[in-house]
């Protein structure tokens, strides 16, 4: 089979200049030019004839006629297929313009400038026309010219056009006829639905129809001459050339089916040989392949699914209750029945004798109404014994819309609801001790304070927090921490009633939720349990050999439907619980409202601290320190808060709420930028050169791991120099984490910094620890100083610190002093220096330099 998009080829054409040259002879010997006279003859009159006959025969049989146009006279000279060709009877006169005048219009215009070209310039011509033989007659012709110069060759004189026209109208006609038979081939294969193609013996493309460019997902530029594997896979490319090979071979049509990975296809190919190579047909068979799948997987999934499959006929006529008609292996399996106990029974068989009348009611009602139902059941199995199963049920109907089977298909989700149970067991229950989680707690809360406001029962909710529990952890390990919980929530459990309420909400902390006390407002029955469950957690444990002893703090508060919600309920015993830790641990205490009011009170202030901060509200006041001789070394300085609303306000009402919230850090790292700041202006005048400035830092604010550098920062910034700044450290520091606090004052002492211990002997100091810290000077707490002329113990404390720090050359201050009396006592004892309002109150810069200037 031929290419049909493969062009045309045209007829195998006579050379015409061949042909222009022999007719040139024939002519020259048949119509003497005056050119053709000077020229010597050649050959015998006999064999000159002889071959112009025979020139004249292959014109005819050619359909060429030769021409020849002497230059400069324009004399046209011609054999008699020339003139036949152009429709002229032989022996006719013909001139150039009777030549020219025989194209047609459209053509006429380029035969003169073709042969007016090459008269001027030599310039060949060879081009396919068409003349008019006759009004309504045309014919296609070759025209063919040439220069033929004088002996000179082409340096010389152009004497002479000759050429030759050859009537092509047969070729011509060939052509079309062959064009119109591609183009009907054409059309006939692309109207082909399916893909179509055709292979040369190579097996490589010769054809594609459109919907094989769809389905190869290629064009006919992109494939053609290409085998028609090439873009396959290996596997699949080997197995199709080996079919088309085969079918080559034996000649005969062959049937392939194969999914082809490129593609994403299933695809058939019918291959029919002929003579040139293949007709090959592609179908995609994809859709067909999948439903031969998806059939034989469903009748697989019927007899072989796990879940149970039952069919019943449905006898809606008859009246009588469906009968089973199939059942699949799973069936067997799960219920114990064989196919043949069961084929023929009502599906009530399975359900036993126990009632399961909301999930019947359901399947009956979608039964009446033919629609699917799922619902689950209780399926009795033929030994008794019981499943849950998911059931999903659906009607079948004939084409006449007529009900015909019911089917089922059920699962058995006996181990999903035994999860359910355990999740719903996890979602509501604390997995260590099995007592009710904080989840459950909400809820019974809610129901029973409901039940307060309702009915007026008196009631308590008890939050209760393990003391040192962490210290357990730390010490004896997990695993014992949760044994003693487990334990304590025993006895918790043991302390309250049946329908009381004992909860873990995590961690060591528990609630007990007390029901029903009865009109007892004065919460006496509350009070008595809390002290029994004190009493019963004082109890030494057994924690796996190690016995450990154990008390908590216990917060209470009435459950009488006042509260407006449940999380109000749970703070205020909360509150409760951490004033009961305040006062000591291992003791109960009971909501008042004044609690509230002090946490309250405390949020406020740390709200107002924050916007102090923002809108630099803060002072630094300051207390002159003076020595023996009554002379200003130095100052403390003291922060205040200037409050928008309160006014001026002391470090005692606002420092222990900057230290819970974590402002002490900034508002530390202000004083003391302040005070590095005092000391540069202070620097510049001798009066005041010689000044130091001591700085509170607090336990927090030293520990921060970035406090020494930003210190060092400070002072750098500054340029002050290190020892006029003076460091205030309180004994707590000295608490826990010793050799971090040393290392930090080492660096501190190091840059030149004064460290001096503020209210010592009012903490944890020792003289081992003492003996340790790089300190410069000890401060006696005022509280020692206050008494100290009336109570023996103060002076002897006072005196006994004089002396310590003498002894370790430290510099000794006394704070608080308030009379000559003290001064002259603690002088006497060899005190150093002095701070108190004997010499003056804490003062606003302006104010204390006053009084610095005065003194000197």
């Amino acid at each position: 089979m031929k290419n049909p998009h493969a062009p045309a080829q045209p007829a195998p054409r006579a050379d015409p200049l061949s042909l222009v040259h022999q007719d040139s002879i024939t002519e020259r010997a048949s119509t003497p030019t005056p050119a053709a006279s000077a020229q010597p003859e050649q050959g015998t009159p006999a064999r000159l004839a002889e071959r112009v006959c025979d020139t004249r025969v292959a014109e005819r049989t050619a359909h060429i006629g030769s021409w020849s146009i002497d230059l400069p006279g324009n004399q046209l000279t011609h054999s008699d297929e020339f003139a036949a060709i152009l429709g002229v009877t032989a022996g006719t006169p013909i001139t150039l313009k009777d030549m020219t005048a025989k194209y047609t219009p459209e053509w006429s215009a380029s035969i003169n400038t073709l042969i007016q070209n090459c008269r001027l310039t030599g310039t060949p011509f060879d081009e396919e026309m068409q003349i008019q033989t006759a009004p309504k007659a045309r014919k296609w012709v070759r025209t063919v010219g040439e220069a033929v110069y004088d002996q000179n060759g082409e340096s010389g004189q152009i004497i002479r056009i000759q050429g030759a026209l050859q009537d092509i109208s047969a070729q011509k006609k060939a052509q079309d006829e062959t064009l119109r038979l591609a183009m009907r081939l054409t059309t006939t294969l692309a109207s082909i639905t399916e893909a179509f193609v055709t292979l040369d013996r190579q097996c490589c493309f010769t054809y594609l129809n459109q919907e094989s460019e769809r389905l190869l997902q290629g064009t006919t530029r992109e494939l053609l001459g290409k085998e028609v594997w090439q873009n396959f896979d290996d596997g699949v490319g080997q197995r199709l050339k080996q079919k088309l090979e085969k079918s080559l071979a034996r000649n005969r049509r062959v049937e392939h089916e194969d999914f082809y990975p490129t593609l994403g296809k299933w695809l058939e190919v019918r291959a029919y040989p002929f003579a040139e190579g293949l007709a090959v047909y592609f179908n995609d068979v994809t859709k067909r392949r999948k439903s031969q799948e998806q059939l034989m997987l469903l009748e697989t999934s019927i007899s072989r699914l796990n879940d149970i499959v039952v069919i019943a006929e449905a006898l809606p006529a008859s009246g009588r209750e469906a009968r089973i008609v199939f059942v699949n292996d799973a069936f067997e399996h799960h219920t114990g029945y064989g196919r043949d106990e069961v084929l023929g029974q009502t599906p009530s068989l399975l359900l036993g004798p126990t009632p399961q009348t909301r999930e019947l009611r359901s399947l009956a009602a979608a039964r009446r109404q033919n629609e699917p139902v799922r619902s689950e059941l209780m399926i009795c199995k033929k030994d008794g014994t019981w499943f849950w199963v998911e059931l999903e049920i659906v009607s079948v109907l004939a084409p006449s819309g007529e009900l015909t089977h019911w089917v089922a298909v059920g699962r058995n989700v006996t181990l999903r609801k035994a999860a359910e149970d355990k999740i719903h067991h996890l979602a509501f229950r604390d997995p260590l001790t099995e007592l009710p989680n904080r989840q459950l707690l909400l809820d019974r809360l809610q129901h029973v304070l409901t039940l307060s406001a309702r009915f007026q029962r008196q009631g308590a909710l008890m939050f209760i927090d393990l003391d040192h529990f962490k210290i357990l952890n730390d010490t004896l390990g997990h695993h014992r921490g949760d044994l003693l919980l487990q334990k304590v929530a025993a006895r918790l459990s043991d302390c309250v009633r049946k329908t009381d309420t004992v909860a873990r909400l995590g961690g060591d902390e528990f609630v007990v939720m007390l029901e029903d006390l009865g009109d007892d407002p004065d919460a006496a029955k509350a009070r008595n349990v809390a002290e029994k469950i004190l009493s019963y957690l004082r109890e030494p444990f057994d924690l796996d050999g190690h016995q450990h002893y154990m008390t908590c703090s216990i917060g209470v508060t009435s459950l009488n439907g006042q509260q407006s919600s449940v999380s109000e309920l749970l703070k205020q015993a909360d509150l409760a619980m951490y004033q009961a830790k305040t006062l000591g641990r291992n003791t109960v205490c009971f909501f008042d409202p004044g609690m509230q009011a002090t946490v309250s009170a405390k949020a406020v202030i740390s709200s107002d601290l924050r916007v102090g901060l923002r809108e630099k509200q803060f002072l630094v006041y300051y207390q002159p320190q003076v020595d023996r001789q009554g002379c200003v070394t130095g100052v403390e300085a003291l922060l205040r808060w200037q409050h928008p609303v309160r006014g001026v306000i002391g470090p005692a009402d606002f420092i222990p709420v900057a230290e819970e919230s974590g402002l002490i850090l900034p508002l530390g790292q202000w004083v003391l930028e302040t005070a590095c700041e005092q000391l540069v202006a202070w620097a510049g005048r001798p009066e005041t050169a010689d000044l130091n400035i001591a700085v509170n830092v607090s336990a927090r604010q030293f520990r921060h791991r970035d406090f020494v550098d930003m210190v060092m920062a400070t002072i750098q910034r500054s340029g002050i120099r290190p020892h006029r700044l003076k460091i205030e450290l309180t004994e707590s520091l000295l608490a826990d984490r010793m050799e971090v606090t040393i290392a930090k004052m080492g660096t501190l002492k190091a840059l030149g910094v004064t460290l001096s211990l503020d209210d010592f002997g009012m903490g944890y100091s020792s003289l081992s620890v003492l003996k340790r810290l790089p300190l410069d000077q000890l401060k006696i707490d005022k509280s020692f100083v206050a008494d100290l002329l009336t109570d023996p113990n103060d002076a002897a404390i006072s005196r006994a610190i004089i002396a310590l720090a003498q002894s370790l050359s430290l510099e000794v201050v006394a704070e608080g002093v308030e009379t000559e009396a003290q001064r002259d006592f603690l002088a006497q004892q060899g005190c150093d220096q002095f701070q108190g309002y004997l010499f003056s109150r804490p003062l606003p810069i302006e104010q204390v330099e006053r009084y610095i200037l005065g003194l000197r």
